[in-house]
């Protein structure tokens, strides 16, 4: 996994450390999926968010993603939050791990966060194909990981104060789905446990 650490740097950024959490969390994929048809997407949408008293806007921050039972799948990418001006994708590994990315919006004279980066809102979307499997139904588990000091800036627009989580503060929500194979390699689960049943007898 791509471990390179970008820092950016914004004129006038007042930064507050807090003992008050700090979060990204996926959301909006399906509890099952059925690949029985064939290969299947599912969108996940990675949401933004912080305790009251941390700001009301995301600047900017970074993460990554893994998958645990990732053997399904065929590809994941990556699409940016319209708000997000700026933006890394450092793309998928192959294995069922994303690489850092990047998010944010440019700070200058008279900065205005930009519509659509309200806290609890949408940083972006992984879209993620999952293959027709010949393994059995399992678990499919997706985790967010944080990839640099800095995963979540949030500002407050009322008093241009900003605010950075750290590694003690940041709350990481992952996703998990139900994976059903395809009709074939159901049949094998059932006829070796039917299997197992008469040799039991």
């Amino acid at each position: 996994m791509n471990r390179t650490v970008c820092i950016f740097a914004f004129a006038g950024l007042v930064t507050q450390a807090s003992a008050q959490n700090y979060i990204l969390r996926i959301e909006g994929g399906p509890q099952q999926v059925n690949t029985s048809s064939g290969s299947v997407s599912i969108t996940l949408d990675v949401i933004g968010d912080a305790e009251e008293g941390l700001g009301t806007h995301m600047l900017w921050g970074s993460f990554a993603l893994e998958s645990i039972g990732s053997a399904v799948i065929e590809d994941i990418s990556w699409t940016h939050a319209d708000w997000s001006e700026f933006n890394i994708d450092g793309g998928y590994d192959g294995l069922g791990a994303y690489n850092r990315i990047e998010f944010g919006q440019w700070e200058g004279s008279g900065f205005i966060p930009r519509s659509g980066s309200e806290l609890g809102q949408l940083i972006g979307q992984f879209q993620i194909t999952l293959a027709q499997s010949d393994i059995a139904s399992g678990m499919l588990d997706f985790r967010l990981l944080q990839s640099s000091s800095y995963a979540l800036s949030t500002i407050d627009i009322d008093t241009g104060a900003s605010y950075y989580s750290t590694p003690e503060d940041l709350v990481l929500e992952g996703f998990s789905t139900v994976v059903v194979p395809a009709p074939s390699s159901a049949m094998i689960v059932l006829s070796a446990s039917l299997l197992s049943i008469r040799r039991r007898r």
